[in-house]
């Protein structure tokens, strides 16, 4: 079973590790239910994973041995941050979880023209929820880097932003739309700006503003799909194509 401790928590010149999170603790000890002499595999997020044994279990405090420094699995050669229109409900819960199965690196929630006034409110004190979910998908997926979760932004700063991108692809319901296979033929860009939409879709604006910033706008198929369908589309796709 894999646990995530935070890398300052992390001492291989010792070969101690000291998993101080009361989540990860109540799952060792009581979902678990390991004890002293159990072997764990703990990862810090940026990349590295030490298999260890549990040494005590204080109230507060487990103390793991490293017995083992793991080599890390070889990561995707390119990047990919989802920028992610805010959907209802909690669909983006499960957004968050399967985009991180499937390897993308940061997730930026966006707000855009038909977003729901109150889910932009609401949002803003869900970033911390998502960071778990991130977690936890990283631990059952075997990642070895958490993904980052950023803080909302509004459509026009996250396309600032995702033009440092190699490419920048934006899905939606275009009549100008190419299929997504067409735009990644032949090329193999370092790192990967994906946008998908709310319900509804991009607001006219917003892609005239994309196409005007040389966005390219993809097709996802002749079937409308729902949100949390398009993302994993979109994402399935892209490592498919470029892995």
């Amino acid at each position: 079973m894999r646990f995530y401790v935070s890398p300052e928590f992390i001492f291989p010149e010792k070969n101690i590790i000291e998993l101080k999170d009361p989540a990860e603790a109540r799952h060792i000890c009581n979902v678990m239910r390991l004890g002293k002499g159990d072997s764990v595999t703990v990862f810090d997020g940026q990349g590295r994973e030490y298999l260890g044994e549990i040494k005590e279990i204080k109230k507060q405090l487990i103390l793991i041995t490293i017995r083992k420094s793991l080599s890390a699995a070889k990561g995707k050669d390119f990047s990919v941050t989802l920028y992610q229109a805010i959907p209802k409900k909690s669909k983006m819960d499960f957004i968050v979880e399967k985009a991180v199965e499937l390897g993308v690196d940061k997730i930026v929630p966006v707000a855009t023209e038909r977003t729901i006034p109150e889910l932009r409110d609401k949002v803003q004190g869900k970033t911390n929820r998502w960071q778990r979910i991130a977690k936890a998908a990283s631990k059952q997926c075997g990642r070895a880097r958490l993904p980052l979760i950023s803080t909302v932004m509004d459509f026009n700063s996250a396309l600032d932003e995702a033009r440092n991108n190699e490419l920048v692809i934006l899905a939606a319901l275009d009549n100008d739309a190419k299929p997504l296979n067409s735009i990644l033929k032949g090329i193999s860009p370092k790192s990967v700006a994906l946008f998908i939409g709310p319900e509804g879709d991009f607001s006219n604006k917003e892609i005239l503003l994309a196409k005007k910033n040389d966005i390219n706008i993809c097709s996802l198929g002749t079937l409308v799909l729902r949100v949390e369908t398009a993302a994993i589309y979109a994402l399935s796709a892209l490592n498919y194509e470029l892995a």
